[in-house]
């Protein structure tokens, strides 16, 4: 065999290798391609976090993130799962903490329960903070608290300055004391005033639940007067309208009391016409045959 034909056989060799290492590779992803599926999850921050980083199912690892990008304010995480996972509404998606390192995962807490989601729907993510993050914020309170311990040291330091905390508990102190003794004093007293108070009550109880029909009577006869002084007001402001159209219209001399008082020469005709009458009476009275004639067939 010549030299060039051990060349050709050679990268024959080499490229039927290359081949089937290439088709094997395809062949993988492509059936891990058909064996998961991609699920969106949206989450206020990461922390961390990475690509190919492990997704937990109930403490079971069934896939990896595939990717992230940033939308807005928020992060959506891509995840790659078995198939066999079908996320729903009552499960909860979490990036958790692992280790004492900060190491991060997808944990979902799988519930069989709630609508499924689609590969289309973003799922609400919710991130837990770490360790690290927790000691930072106990970190960040220790200093308030320190702060805040500074701040009352230096109040205490100016009210012991001219001795005003120790009177003020000597007052509390005393006070307190004197009113020990003003109720272990009076405690009779206190006694029979509660007894006196819970007697009052009984009798006031008493009274109204044996008379509780005539106090609701008592109650109708209040409502019924008050109505009935609705109507006689309103009466009476008819009367006093009608009694005012009346003396404005004496006033403006009409009608005939309006006349009499205005025309005094019809007061005085009147006036000497009524003594003519009683005149004309009296006469009747005194000489009854000057007026009556009885004649008899």
């Amino acid at each position: 065999m010549s030299r060039k034909t051990e060349i050709e056989v050679g990268i024959t060799v080499l490229v039927a290798v290359a081949i089937l290492i290439g088709g094997m590779a395809w062949l993988k992803d492509y059936s891990l391609h058909h064996s998961k599926r991609t699920w969106q999850v949206v989450f206020p921050q990461t922390g961390g976090l990475a690509a190919s980083d492990e997704v937990l199912v109930n403490g079971i690892r069934k896939g990896d993130v595939t990717r992230m990008r940033l939308v807005g304010d928020k992060v959506i995480v891509e995840l790659s799962l078995d198939r066999d996972i079908t996320i729903t509404r009552d499960s909860q998606v979490a990036i958790r903490n692992v280790g004492l390192m900060g190491e991060k995962v997808i944990a979902v807490d799988l519930k069989t329960t709630g609508a499924p989601y689609t590969t289309r729907d973003l799922i609400p993510g919710i991130y837990e903070k770490g360790l690290g993050e927790v000691m930072g914020q106990i970190g960040q309170s220790v200093d308030a608290v320190a702060a805040l311990s500074e701040e009352l040291r230096q109040v205490v330091t100016l009210l012991n300055k001219d001795g005003k905390l120790v009177n003020a508990v000597q007052n509390f102190s005393r006070t307190s004391e004197e009113m020990r003794l003003a109720v272990s004093e009076n405690r009779a007293a206190l006694r029979e005033a509660i007894r006196n108070i819970d007697a009052a009550s009984r009798t006031a109880k008493s009274l109204t639940t044996d008379r509780e029909g005539q106090l609701r009577q008592a109650l109708d006869n209040f409502a019924s007067a008050a109505d009935k002084m609705d109507q006689l007001s309103g009466r009476l402001d008819s009367l006093r309208a009608v009694i005012h159209t009346t003396t404005s219209r004496v006033e403006r001399g009409e009608g005939t009391l309006g006349k009499l008082i205005k025309d005094d020469q019809l007061y005085a005709e009147l006036h000497d016409s009524v003594q003519s009458l009683k005149e004309l009476i009296e006469d009747i009275r005194a000489h009854p045959k000057k007026y009556l004639k009885i004649s008899f067939f």
